[in-house]
C-alpha cells in the first residue's frame, strides 16, 4: 500500500523589495492537478511552471526547489551520532530552552550552516509530552540557519495532514520528528536578532514578528487549493509557487498574501488593505468558518492601466493603493470542493483551539540571554490575543508549556559471587540526572547502599562517597562464615520526591551475591556450525561464557577426523563473548570435532559438549557466530548505510540475522543506499545457486512501482555492479529516476508477508570469481521496517561425499518452526546406532526424541515434542554410534 508524500518545506523569504515570500517545497503529496513545475526527483514528467516573484528575487537568492532539496539531502547524509549532555537546557518562563546537543546544526556542501529541525524536535520530545500541534523554533541572538538563500528568514515544515479538501493528500511524518500523534507543523523561525523587539512593530515589509509567526503557522492549511473551472482544475486563487494567494485575489487582506480589493468604478478596482489577518477563505480552510458562512469571492482578471504604473503578476508583493482596470471572476466554495473535495472535518467538527510550544535554541555550552528570553517571552504573551483577533475570535492558540521534571538514574554492575569471607566488598555506581524541562541535580548526601546478611531482616544503610564525575563508591561489610548477602542502592535529586533505586524495586527485589566456596561451573552458550564450505574456512566460532564469580580461562579442544586432540585459547571480544577460528586448510569430506571449555578462578570446569563441522563445497552462513566475513557500506555518495547484525528477527526465530534498518523496531531512516557484500565466490559451475531467507517491509507506490526497494546485485572483475534476477523474480520496479534510483529497474518492495526463501542461479557467472551483494535504496521520505537477510547458502550441484560411516541429511527438519511434531529424513552410509535429540542454546540436552539401531540406507525420524518445553530456539542433534554427525537449528512455538 502506498504511503502519501508530505509537503516538507515551505520557506519564507525576505529579499530586496519583496515582502514575505515562500520557496517551493520538496515534492509533496498533491493531486495531479498540482501544476507546479518541480524538479522531479521521482523521474516522472514535469508540470507547467508555477509563478515566481516578478522582481527576480528568486533568481538572485537562489531559493529554488533544487536548493531546498540539496539542504534536505545534506541533512540526511549526516552520520548518526549520540546526543551530548545539555546542562543548559531548561524550561524558563514558558519557553523550552534547548542547548545544542552536538547535533542541532550541520554544514551543507556549500558550507552554509543549517539548523537541523529533526534533531531539535526530537530533543524537545525527549523532555516534553506530545501535547502541541505546532513547535515554533527560534535561535538565540547571533545564530542563523540557511534556508535556501542569504535572505531566507523562516520556514514551515508540515509533518502531518489529516484534513481533506485543502489541496494536500493525507500523510503522517510526525513520528520521524519525535511526535507520536499530535504535531502538525514545525516552524523554523531563524535567529531572534532578525526580528523587531516589539512583537507588534512592523518592519520595512509591513510585517510584525507576530505576522511572521502567524504566516508560518497558517501554512498548515494554506494556500494550496485549486478551483474547478468547467471540469478543469485551475490555480486561479494561487500566486507564488502555488503556496500563497494570488496578488489579484480579493481575500480580505490575508496574512498569506493577496490583497483586499474593492470596486473603484466600472471595471476598475483598488487594493485597500494587506496583511490584516486570516480572511474568510483562510478561516474556512482552517476549519474555523462553515461553508454556510461563506460568500462568493472574486479574482481580478485581465488587469491593465495600473496606477501607479508597474508590472504586477499573481505572485507580486501585496501593496495598498494600487488601482487597475480588469474583470472580476467570481468563485465559491463549491468550486473548491469540485476540485479538492469538501473539507473534512468541517467547521462543526474541526478543532478551533490549538497549542504551540516555543523553543529557544542556544549554542553548545551557553545559557539563554536575558534579552532573548524577554524578547521571545513578549512574542509568547502577545500571540494568543493576536491569533484570536486574526481569526475574528473563531480560533485560539495556547502557548502554555507543560514542564516535566527529570529523573534520577543509577548505573551499577551487580556484584558477582566471591570466595573472600574476610574483606569488605568495594561497590561503585554512576548517579546522574536524565534532565527534562525542570532542571534537577543529584543530592550527593542521599546516595547510599542498603545491605543485609541473609535474605531477611532489616537493611543497614552504607553511605556512598563521591569518587569522580558522577561516580560514588562504598565498601559493603565482609561476611565471615559466608552465605548470601543482599543490597540495593538509593539516590535522590535536589527536588523532593524525585529519587531512584537500583534495582528499580529496591528492597523488595534487591541484588544478591554468595560468599563462600564456589562450586558453580561456568555456563557456555554456543550455536554450532554443522557444516561449512572449504572456501570459507577457517570458521569463526563464538561462545558466550558467564560465571557466577570470575572466569579464569576459555578455550576450545578440537580434532580432525578423530585424530589427536589439540587446544586453542579463545579470544575475548566483549563482556562475555569469546571467539576462535578453526579449520584452516581442511578439505571437503573432512570432519572437524570441537567443544568449548571454560574454567573459573575456583577451578570449576564448564563445557565439554562435543560438536562437529563437516567440510563441504557448499557454504552455509547463519550469522550466529558473527558476520561470516560479510562487509557493508554505502554505494552512492552522501547516502547512508543501515546494515547491522540483529537478534530482532531471524529465520528460524530466536537467532541472529542481518538487517538493513533501524537499531530496533523503529522504521528505517530515509536516504539509504546500503550494500551488504558476500565474500567473493571464487568457483562457479553450471547449477551453482545462491539461496537465502529474507523478509522485507519497504515503501511502495502501488502494486507495480516502489519508492524504496531491495535487490541482489553481482559484479565480475572490473565490470559495474548489475542487478541479477532471482528465480521467482522481483515484485516491483523503482519509480524514481535520479541517482541512485533508475526508473523501471527491478526490486523487491511492499511487504514480503513474512520470511521466504529466494534462489538465484549463478550459472551464468561460471567459472567465477563473482561478487554478490544485497542492496537496499530508500528515498527521502517514509521508512518502514526494512530488510532482514538470514541463512545464506552457496550450493554447488556436486558436493563432496561424507567420510565413511557418516550420515547424509536428505532433508532439513520440518516443520520449522514446530509446535507438536518434528520430522527429518536421513540416509546412513552404514548400519549404526542413531540418537536424535533436542538441545538448548547452552548445550544441554532437553529431550531425546528417537534412539535405536538403524540399517544402512534412508530413514525418516519422527517424534512428538515434549509439551513442557518453552518456546524458543533449539538445536536438533543427530548422533551415530555416539558421535555427533549433524546439527540443525529449529524454533519451537508451544
Amino acid at each position: 500500500m502506498s504511503r502519501k508524500r508530505a509537503a516538507l518545506a515551505i520557506t519564507l523569504l525576505l529579499l530586496g523589495s519583496a515582502v514575505a515570500a515562500l520557496a517551493a517545497p520538496l515534492p509533496s503529496p498533491r493531486r495531479l492537478h498540482d501544476a507546479r513545475r518541480v524538479p522531479d526527483t521521482r523521474g516522472i514528467a514535469a508540470h507547467p511552471a508555477a509563478p515566481q516573484d516578478a522582481t527576480g528575487w528568486s533568481v538572485r537568492c537562489g531559493a529554488s526547489l533544487e536548493a531546498v532539496t540539496d539542504v534536505i539531502r545534506d541533512h540526511l547524509a549526516r552520520p548518526l551520532s549520540v546526543p551530548l549532555p545539555t546542562p543548559h537546557s531548561a524550561d524558563i518562563d514558558g519557553i523550552a530552552v534547548l542547548e545544542d546537543d552536538g547535533r542541532f546544526f550541520f554544514k551543507t556542501k556549500d558550507n552554509n550552516t543549517v539548523a537541523d529541525i529533526n534533531a531539535i524536535s526530537r530533543a524537545f520530545y525527549r523532555t516534553h509530552g506530545d501535547d502541541y500541534e505546532w513547535l515554533g523554533i527560534y535561535l538565540s541572538g547571533g545564530l542563523n540557519t540557511w534556508l535556501g538563500s542569504p535572505g531566507a528568514l523562516a520556514a514551515s515544515f508540515v509533518v502531518r495532514n489529516d484534513t481533506q479538501g485543502l489541496g494536500l493528500e493525507l500523510f503522517d511524518l510526525g513520528s520521524h520528528f519525535g511526535s507520536a500523534a499530535r504535531l502538525q507543523n514545525i516552524l523554523s523561525m531563524n535567529g531572534l536578532h532578525r526580528y523587531r523587539d516589539d512583537p507588534n512593530e512592523e518592519d520595512e515589509y509591513s510585517f510584525t514578528p507576530l505576522d511572521y509567526l502567524a504566516h508560518e503557522m497558517g501554512h498548515r492549511w494554506l494556500s494550496y487549493c485549486f478551483l474547478d473551472s468547467a471540469g478543469v482544475a485551475v490555480p486561479a486563487l494561487l500566486g507564488r509557487a502555488y503556496e500563497h494567494w494570488n496578488f489579484f485575489f480579493d481575500n480580505g487582506a490575508s496574512i498569506e498574501e493577496g490583497c483586499a480589493w474593492a470596486p473603484a468604478g466600472p471595471d476598475s478596482f483598488r487594493t485597500t488593505a494587506i496583511i490584516e489577518g486570516f480572511g474568510p477563505l483562510d478561516q474556512y480552510l482552517m476549519g474555523l468558518r462553515s461553508k454556510a458562512e461563506m460568500d462568493s469571492f472574486f479574482v481580478v482578471n485581465d488587469p491593465t492601466d495600473y496606477v501607479p504604473s508597474g508590472s504586477y503578476e499573481p505572485q507580486s508583493v501585496p501593496i495598498v493603493g494600487l488601482g487597475c482596470r480588469g474583470q472580476a471572476t467570481w468563485w465559491t466554495v463549491d468550486d473548491i470542493e469540485a476540485a479538492e473535495g469538501p473539507r473534512v472535518p468541517d467547521a462543526a467538527s474541526a478543532p478551533h483551539d490549538f497549542r504551540m510550544a516555543l523553543v529557544l535554541v542556544t549554542a553548545r555550552g551557553q545559557d539563554p540571554t536575558a534579552a532573548d528570553l524577554q524578547k521571545l517571552g513578549g512574542y509568547r504573551a502577545a500571540f494568543p490575543g493576536y491569533f484570536s483577533t486574526a481569526t475574528d475570535g473563531r480560533g485560539t492558540v495556547d502557548l502554555t508549556l507543560d514542564s516535566h521534571a527529570g529523573q534520577v538514574s543509577i548505573a551499577h554492575d551487580p556484584l558477582p559471587d566471591t570466595e573472600d569471607e574476610s574483606n569488605p566488598r568495594p561497590i561503585a555506581a554512576q548517579v546522574t540526572i536524565a534532565q527534562a524541562g525542570i532542571p534537577l541535580a543529584v543530592d550527593p548526601a542521599s546516595v547510599r547502599a542498603f545491605w543485609r546478611p541473609g535474605t531477611s531482616g532489616g537493611f543497614t544503610p552504607v553511605p556512598m562517597s563521591p569518587a569522580a564525575s558522577d561516580t560514588f563508591v562504598a565498601d559493603l561489610p565482609a561476611l565471615p562464615g559466608g552465605g548470601t548477602a543482599q543490597y540495593y542502592l538509593y539516590a535522590a535529586s535536589d527536588s523532593s520526591g524525585i529519587d531512584a533505586f537500583d534495582p528499580p524495586a529496591g528492597p523488595t527485589e534487591p541484588h544478591a551475591y554468595v560468599v563462600g566456596p564456589d562450586a558453580t561451573p561456568p555456563a557456555i552458550a554456543h550455536v554450532p556450525v554443522g557444516q561449512q564450505g572449504a572456501a570459507r574456512l577457517p570458521q569463526t566460532l563464538l561462545a558466550r561464557v558467564a560465571d557466577n564469580a570470575a572466569l579464569d580461562s576459555v578455550w576450545v579442544e578440537y580434532s580432525v577426523d578423530g585424530g589427536a586432540s589439540a587446544a586453542l585459547a579463545a579470544t575475548p571480544v566483549g563482556h562475555d563473548s569469546f571467539t576462535v577460528a578453526l579449520g584452516a586448510g581442511l578439505q571437503g569430506g573432512q570432519v572437524l570435532h570441537y567443544d568449548f571449555r571454560a574454567r573459573d578462578v575456583a577451578g570449576n570446569p564448564g563445557g565439554g559438549v562435543p560438536l562437529q563441522i563437516t567440510v563441504r563445497r557448499s557454504w552455509l552462513n547463519d550469522f550466529e557466530n558473527g558476520s561470516e566475513g560479510y562487509t557493508h557500506g554505502i554505494q552512492y555518495y552522501s547516502y547512508r548505510d543501515a546494515w547491522h547484525l540483529t537478534q530482532e528477527d531471524s529465520w528460524p526465530a530466536g537467532g541472529t540475522s542481518w538487517k538493513c534498518g533501524a537499531e530496533g523496531p523503529e522504521d528505517y531512516l530515509p536516504h539509504l543506499d546500503a550494500v551488504l557484500v558476500i565474500p567473493q565466490i571464487d568457483t562457479v559451475e553450471a547449477g551453482t545457486v545462491l539461496r537465502f531467507d529474507h523478509r522485507y517491509d519497504l515503501e511502495n507506490l502501488d502494486g507495480t512501482y516502489a519508492w524504496d526497494g531491495a535487490r541482489i546485485e553481482t559484479k565480475v572483475g572490473a565490470a559495474e555492479w548489475q542487478a541479477v534476477l532471482p528465480n521467482a523474480g522481483y515484485s516491483h520496479l523503482f519509480f524514481s529516476n535520479s541517482k541512485p534510483f533508475v526508473h523501471d529497474s527491478p526490486c523487491w518492495s511492499g511487504s514480503s508477508g513474512g520470511w521466504r526463501e529466494e534462489t538465484v542461479d549463478l550459472s551464468a557467472f561460471a567459472p567465477g570469481p563473482v561478487k554478490v551483494r544485497f542492496r537496499m535504496i530508500t528515498d527521502d521520505y517514509l521508512g518502514f521496517t526494512g530488510w532482514f537477510v538470514d541463512h545464506v547458502r552457496i550450493e554447488y550441484p556436486t558436493d563432496v561425499t561424507a567420510v565413511a560411516g557418516a550420515v547424509q541429511v536428505a532433508q532439513a527438519p520440518w516443520p520449522n518452526p514446530a509446535s507438536t511434531m518434528l520430522h527429518q529424513r536421513i540416509s546412513l552410509a552404514a548400519a549404526g546406532r542413531v540418537e536424535w535429540s533436542l538441545y538448548d542454546l547452552a548445550g544441554r540436552r532437553v529431550a531425546r526424541l528417537w534412539r535405536g539401531p538403524a540399517g544402512a540406507g534412508p530413514l525418516q525420524l519422527s517424534a512428538r515434542i515434549p509439551a513442557d518445553l518453552p518456546s524458543g530456539l533449539y538445536f536438533l542433534r543427530l548422533e551415530i554410534d555416539g558421535r555427533p554427525r549433524s546439527s540443525s537449528r529449529v524454533a519451537l512455538l508451544q
